[in-house]
């Protein structure tokens, strides 16, 4: 057969046998086909199938459509649903066992509690790897360039997870297609351990091969050079070519003209679809043009029915003997077209009419069937003038495509319905759930349904609860005043009776100066709402919550007994992982407030967060919680929270919260040594000449001056600390807890030779931390005045430092404190207390993996004539707070799968720390953890 041939495809095939081999030993791999429509992609994946096919791997696949990209998890669906429905009760038992669950009933349709996109895409992964489980997995994925936009990120989230899975991902894309999710599509193909081929055009020896085979006779050279031509060595537009010149070419042998054969190259798929088509039956056309809408895989009992054919079994032959159909599926069950461009070609040549009748077909056959809402809204995609029936359809396929994680597929269904004719009150209602979806995925297309909601109402009510909806959408497009006015007019228009809306409202409203500079006269408002009464609503606690933000910016010690309260009230986990932002600084304050506090706090909505698959609110949780790692000196947990989120960035965008995890990674680099890494994550926030006004860089700035100054360039290191303080004062910030740029400005200072000016802005700090009231704030204020203080003060003020932070879990600014003092002691001539302090310095930079902070010491011991004894990093202290929750978890009795799961790892990773913390706790089986682990504080 024809589509058997492969030529001058050595190189490729050599790189998909290398990836079913590594797939074989347990170690996965991705290749992805990247090359023009016809340059030869499905049969390089087609034969991947077979190679692996051979070597017993169990094959998946999916194909994209142009169609039905707005099928949410259309191709995810495709990989697994027929497998799934194939295997029996056991099999498919283990498969979606433990968090695989919620995949299944994504799968099944099956009603339950609604999945975000983040938890289906962890449970996809877990359904993937227990398929693994048993063999392994080739999946391939045809046509990339037209998945949905929830596929291509669990692909993209699967990508991240290969490395220890017998898994092959083998999939074919365009190089670029004005339909494509591109952002998503570029993540997959530029993923470190994805390999991309490039099939290049066929020689003229090749196409030689090929025209022999269509024409039955080795080609002249005239043809053979006029073919390769026309076709550019495109082996679909190369068969495509020789066929219209089988079919058009009399007995006797022709000469060919090159313009000609040019112009049927370039319209060769198409042109040979027309002539095909008008040769056969009347039957055969419809039935093509019914396959074309019903899209991939068409029952014949459905073609049947749109096309109202009694013999529609027949024409599906017919159009398989002219090459445009061909059976597929389970014992070729099911009809598709052979190549996408013959798919396209049949569609676009149908009348409109025709096209908008047959989709309202589908569609009504779908419904009486009982399909998802989605399949059938794909096809009123297409339909204009729609029905009351239809709008109802599409509303119900936008909740269920939010409800499975898909709001890109939920805005398509519901923007489609506002255009339906709809009375007043079923605009309104469809413009709420709209406007709800909007601001997930297309914030201007959000503003822009706003804008029309505000045309219909004018009550002041329903004006209100429209603007809320948008939330802080207006700020992130730049409409900061515009929002800030259109807030303050909609507050005051309300009536008295709407306390809990207004509270809700001026929550929003306060959030604007604390991500936005230039809106000072916004915080005014912070002194009349403390005055409000008491209220039991969320609206009041999230009230509440900005304005102890505002409090802890402005280092008032009010701010975090007002925050503790604020984030007790029941409903206020729920309400931040529904996307709460005014929540975020009442948890912020904790943090900065009572560090211990806070981080319990970052854990429970972390694993929240987790649970319910709220992506933004997990990014935001793991930063800040990244902050809490590094101030109590875990560094490995606090990169690894801070590269999560520069992951989940690639998948969902983070918006403001990504400048600020940049900035806190490039300051846990810098404390673990690696100072070109954290310059480059730097590099990366574009910091620009002039400051933006919006953003959260201050940050950024504070760390860019650290790493200035650890080069030696302390007056630009000073120029970067004042600008971040000046940056900070622009959101009323003041707190040395949250941004302690004045003692990074005193260091510069001191070592610029201006004593006096750094005793200044050391002092100033300390007065502010101490007000405030913060251990780990002090602590480092103290730290720092002792620094760049005469003898005897300087000793005074670390012994205070030491005295302060022993008791707090800032374990890494404690072994500063105790290293600086053991200068002091030195220089006092006390080299045996200078000896004991920096010996116990050591040992805690070292567990926190502070190695410049080790190498210091290790040189001031060798110059105070001591032999640095050898470090163990052994006993319950050593372990990390990731290792003791593993560690913890399997002493219960969880296997290493059941602990992954839980914990949103890979099983690789539980592997590693389980076999850190046996070597730390000197153990060789995990049933004598726990009564190890027993004596762990809070056990």
């Amino acid at each position: 057969m024809l589509r058997d041939l492969l030529v001058e495809r050595e190189d490729e095939t050599a790189a998909i046998s290398a990836g079913i081999a590594s797939a074989l030993e347990r170690a996965g791999a991705c290749v992805i086909v990247v090359g023009a429509a016809g340059i030869g992609k499905t049969r390089l994946l087609e034969e991947a199938r077979s190679m692996a096919a051979a070597d017993g791997m169990r094959v998946l696949s999916a194909r994209g459509a142009h169609l039905e990209r707005g099928y949410a998890f259309g191709l995810v669906r495709q990989l697994f649903e027929s497998s799934l429905r194939r295997a029996g009760a056991d099999e498919r038992e283990r498969w979606l066992s433990g968090a695989a669950a919620a995949a299944g009933r994504l799968l099944a349709a099956a009603d339950g509690e609604q999945q975000s996109e983040m938890s289906l895409l962890h449970s996809l992964f877990w359904l993937t790897a227990n398929v693994c489980q048993e063999r392994p997995v080739l999946l391939v994925v045809d046509d990339l360039h037209w998945a949905d936009e929830p596929s291509l990120r669990f692909l993209a989230y699967l990508q991240q997870r290969l490395y220890d899975m017998p898994l092959f991902i083998a999939a074919a894309t365009r190089p670029s297609d004005p339909s494509a999710a591109m952002d998503l599509l570029d993540l997959v193909l530029t993923h470190p351990e994805c390999r991309i081929l490039q099939p290049k055009p066929l020689s003229p020896q090749a196409v030689g091969v090929v025209l022999a085979e269509i024409l039955g006779e080795s080609p002249k050279p005239t043809l053979l050079s006029a073919c390769h031509t026309a076709a550019a060595g495109n082996p679909l537009l190369v068969k495509e070519v020789a066929r219209a010149l089988a079919s058009e070419r009399d007995d006797s042998a022709i000469e060919v003209d090159d313009v000609q054969l040019r112009d049927i190259g370039t319209k060769a798929v198409a042109r040979r679809v027309s002539v095909e088509l008008r040769r056969l039956s009347p039957a055969a056309r419809r039935v093509a043009e019914a396959v074309a809408v019903l899209g991939r895989h068409a029952d014949p009992r459905h073609v049947a029915a749109v096309t109202a054919l009694a013999q529609a079994d027949r024409a599906l032959n017919e159009l398989a003997s002219a090459q445009i159909l061909r059976r597929a599926g389970e014992e070729e069950a099911v009809a598709e077209f052979l190549h996408p461009l013959v798919r396209s070609a049949v569609y676009e040549q149908m009348d409109p009419s025709e096209r908008v009748r047959c989709h309202l077909a589908s569609a009504a056959l779908l419904t009486r069937e009982g399909h998802r809402a989605e399949e059938t809204a794909s096809h009123l995609l297409r339909v204009p003038n729609l029905t009351g029936e239809h709008v109802s359809m599409l509303r119900k396929a936008g909740m269920e495509a939010l409800a499975n994680g898909a709001p890109e597929s939920a805005h398509a269904y519901l923007a489609h319905a506002l255009t339906a004719e709809m009375t007043l009150e079923e605009r309104l209602e469809t413009l709420k759930d709209t406007i709800g979806v909007d601001v997930l995925v297309d914030v201007e297309a959000g503003l822009d349904h706003l804008a029309v909601a505000l045309r219909l109402v004018d009550d002041p009510v329903q004006v209100a609860e429209f603007v809320a909806l948008v939330g802080l959408a207006k700020l992130w497009v730049g409409l900061a005043e515009e929002m800030t006015e259109e807030l303050i007019k909609v507050i005051a228009d309300l009536p008295e009776n709407c306390d809990d809306l207004r509270r809700g409202l001026e929550a929003i409203l306060l959030d604007v100066p604390l991500v936005v500079v230039g809106f000072e006269h916004v915080c005014q408002r912070v002194a009349r709402l403390r005055r409000l009464p008491p209220s039991s609503t969320i609206n009041a606690a999230l009230l509440e919550s900005m304005i102890a933000g505002h409090e802890s910016f402005a280092g008032d010690p009010r701010g975090l007994d007002r925050a503790r309260e604020a984030l007790a009230h029941p409903q206020m986990l729920a309400a931040t992982t529904s996307g709460a932002s005014a929540s975020v600084p009442g948890y912020l304050t904790l943090l900065i407030g009572d560090l211990r506090e806070g981080m319990d706090a970052y854990g429970e909505l972390v694993t929240e967060a987790r649970r319910q698959g709220s992506t933004v609110t997990l990014g935001v949780a793991l930063t800040y919680r990244g902050m809490g790692w590094l101030r109590m000196g875990e560094l490995a947990e606090a990169e690894n929270d801070l590269r999560e989120v520069i992951e989940l960035h690639h998948i969902t965008p983070m918006g403001v919260v990504l400048p600020l995890a940049r900035g806190l990674l490039a300051e846990v680099l810098l404390e673990k040594g690696r100072i070109d890494d954290a310059s480059a994550v730097i590099t990366q926030v574009s910091l620009p000449p002039s400051l933006l006004q919006d953003g959260i860089l201050y940050p950024c700035l504070h760390v860019q001056a650290r790493i200035l100054a650890g080069q030696g360039r302390y007056e630009a290191a000073l120029e970067a600390a004042v600008q971040t303080g000046e940056r900070f004062a622009a959101y009323n910030g003041g707190n040395p807890a949250l941004v302690a740029w004045r003692s990074q400005a005193a260091l510069c200072l001191h070592a610029l030779g201006d004593t006096a000016a750094a005793q200044a802005y050391a002092h100033e700090e300390l007065e502010l931390a101490e007000r405030w009231g913060a251990p780990y704030a002090i602590g480092h204020a103290l730290r720092v005045a002792g620094l760049v203080s005469p003898m005897p003060d300087a000793v005074t003020l670390l012994e205070r430092s030491v005295e302060v932070l022993r008791p707090s879990p800032a374990r890494l600014e404690l072994a500063y404190a105790l290293v600086d003092l053991s200068a002091c002691r030195r220089r006092q001539g006390q080299p045996a207390a200078a000896r004991s302090l920096l010996q116990e310095g050591m040992d805690l930079a070292q567990r926190c993996g502070a190695d410049p902070l080790v190498t210091s010491v290790r040189d001031e011991l060798r110059a105070l004539g001591a032999r640095p004894r050898r470090s163990y990093l052994t006993g319950l202290e050593a372990l990390t707070p990731s290792e003791a929750r593993v560690a913890g978890l399997a002493a219960t009795g969880l296997t290493n799968r059941q602990i992954a799961q839980r914990l949103y790892i890979t099983v690789k990773t539980v592997e590693v720390h389980l076999s850190n913390t046996y070597q730390k706790l000197r153990v060789r089986r995990r049933n004598e953890l726990g009564a190890i682990l027993a004596k762990l504080p809070g056990r």
